[in-house]
């Protein structure tokens, strides 16, 4: 268990800028994901002193703190709070697309530039906090998207700029709606059917209008009500279910790999595999190996 401090990066899929590079106070890092593929689990660690969000735009996060487990999907922020040891799991990230950043509560005379009076009142609002899961509206996504934006232009007018809209999202947090586990197990009753199916026929070619159709909705209303339901698009459920089902037969069948790929709905074996290696960072057979390997020890 150790405290975890992220250096600056500037990548295609992940864009993190650090203290030294915006240097505005109390504010660690502001960070970007976009991660079209599977990437290894953050372990568990802490940050001091340090309040974290992750916003998620799109996708799927798993959070674990403490002893406790969190499903986190669009349009949803997660809050950590200071010392409180935190992970994504011990297998690979899904895809997903967020917002996260930190701010430190160490000096509360000077949060984000604030004069000592608003300073106080945020870090009165930060540590108050009562709940960790909260709902997103597409006004606070659009609050964070354009504070980073300006951050990421580096010059001191943008920085400033962008501090406003940060702060305008921070002090609105109060306001989110929180995000129950009784909630997330409440999903709408017409989404609810589609998923019935896809567990019923993914291993088939399922086509959208049919999934509409078993919601009894149409198809462009379908696509965003799933979306805001599940966090992520109907054809990226419909991948993950049959990754999910490979997984299983990996694990615990004698099956070849194509033999596999073909059962679960792949058109190819070479499409399966590439597939696979983008959601759960490695190969079939490499993900049979260690399984393998790893239950031997066990």
């Amino acid at each position: 268990m150790y405290e975890l401090i992220d250096e600056y990066c500037w990548e295609k899929h992940k864009k993190v800028i650090t203290f030294d590079y915006h240097k505005v106070s109390g504010l660690k890092n502001f960070a970007y994901w976009n991660l079209s593929r599977a990437i290894i689990p953050t372990p568990m660690h802490y940050h001091s002193n340090i309040i974290e969000m992750h916003c998620l735009v799109k996708g799927k996060r798993l959070c674990h703190v403490e002893d406790k487990s969190y499903n986190i999907t669009g349009n949803e922020v997660f809050i950590t709070f200071p010392t409180e040891m935190h992970s994504t799991g011990f297998v690979p990230q899904n895809p997903s697309e967020f917002y996260a950043f930190q701010v430190d509560l160490k000096n509360k005379d000077n949060l984000l530039g604030l004069n000592k009076e608003f300073s106080h009142a945020l870090f009165d609002l930060l540590s108050g906090l009562k709940h960790r899961h909260l709902k997103l509206e597409t006004s606070h996504i659009a609050l964070l998207k354009k504070a980073f934006n300006l951050f990421s232009k580096g010059d001191k007018a943008s920085t400033y700029s962008g501090v406003q809209y940060l702060c305008c999202f921070l002090f609105n947090v109060p306001n989110l709606e929180e995000i129950s586990q009784d909630e997330i197990s409440k999903r709408d009753i017409h989404i609810q059917k589609s998923i019935d199916y896809i567990e019923e026929n993914y291993h088939s070619n399922i086509q959208l209008k049919d999934l509409a159709a078993a919601a009894c909705l149409s198809l462009s209303r379908f696509k965003s009500k799933f979306k805001e339901e599940v966090g992520i698009t109907p054809n990226e459920y419909i991948t993950l279910r049959k990754i999910e089902y490979t997984k299983y037969e990996l694990e615990n069948g004698t099956m070849s790999i194509t033999d596999i790929a073909f059962k679960a709905g792949f058109s190819s074996s070479n499409y399966f595999c590439s597939v696979f290696k983008k959601l759960s960072n490695c190969s079939p057979s490499e993900y049979r190996e260690r399984f393998h390997l790893s239950h031997n020890k066990e």
